[in-house]
């Protein structure tokens, strides 16, 4: 079954297609990518344009930029995976692009804006508080899974296994970093600053995972039958 419009594609059981494994970690890549920069870029604007602090009576001005960064992320990084779902099953642009926003929003309002906030309170540096802040959000990447689960929901049983993959990949990543920054002097970008290169990294290294478990999920033996239009 594809929901591509592109003809019937002969599928395994298993689900596994090395073209869209591989597709999903670029457009993930991709979208990871242009979402941080322009994000780094939107956390200076907000600390060195608009001099956000608790005491500047901006509040609006945090919260609009919060939602400009959430907004980017769900459009980015929403559209380039559904070009890979929507090979699979009939999921519509606007639905997933929805499920990839209130979780981006979750992390601007409750960890990347404060941190650039308190950074400017501190005199601190605002670039450096979004880069740390934009990888401690990681610990938010399950909401996602949780968050487009309810998409998938619909078209395939296995869409609650889509959480626990999700939920997986980022455990393992984040353990990974811990761990190469405890015994090999590696990048800490969870608890320590690092540089917007090993944030690029940490986040695409979860992909891999997503990729092959969405390839499952989505397998042909686990959609649900939709019904025949008449």
């Amino acid at each position: 079954m594809t929901a591509s419009g592109t003809g019937p594609r002969a599928i395994p059981a298993s689900g596994w297609d090395p073209r869209l494994y591989w597709l999903w970690i670029l457009y993930n890549t991709l979208a990871f990518v242009t979402v941080l920069t322009v994000g780094f870029l939107l956390a200076v604007l907000g600390s060195n344009v608009f001099h956000l602090s608790l005491a500047s009576g901006r509040t609006l001005v945090a919260l609009l930029i919060a939602t400009l960064g959430a907004i980017l992320f769900g459009g980015v990084l929403g559209s380039l995976q559904w070009q890979i779902v929507r090979q699979r099953v009939p999921v519509t642009r606007k639905a997933w692009i929805t499920a990839n926003i209130g979780p981006a929003l979750l992390a601007w309002l409750l960890v990347i804006m404060p941190a650039v906030i308190d950074a400017q309170n501190t005199d601190k540096n605002a670039s450096t508080a979004y880069l740390l802040a934009a990888s401690q959000s990681l610990a938010l990447g399950p909401l996602l899974g949780l968050s487009q689960s309810t998409v998938l929901r619909p078209v395939t049983r296995r869409w609650g296994w889509w959480i626990g993959a999700n939920l997986a990949s980022w455990l393992i990543v984040d353990a990974l970093v811990l761990l190469l920054a405890h015994f090999a002097a590696g990048p800490d970008v969870i608890t320590a600053d690092g540089s917007i290169a090993e944030v690029y990294l940490t986040l695409i290294a979860t992909t891999p995972l997503t990729g092959r478990a969405l390839l499952w999920v989505l397998a042909p033996s686990a959609l649900t039958p939709t019904p025949r239009p008449t």
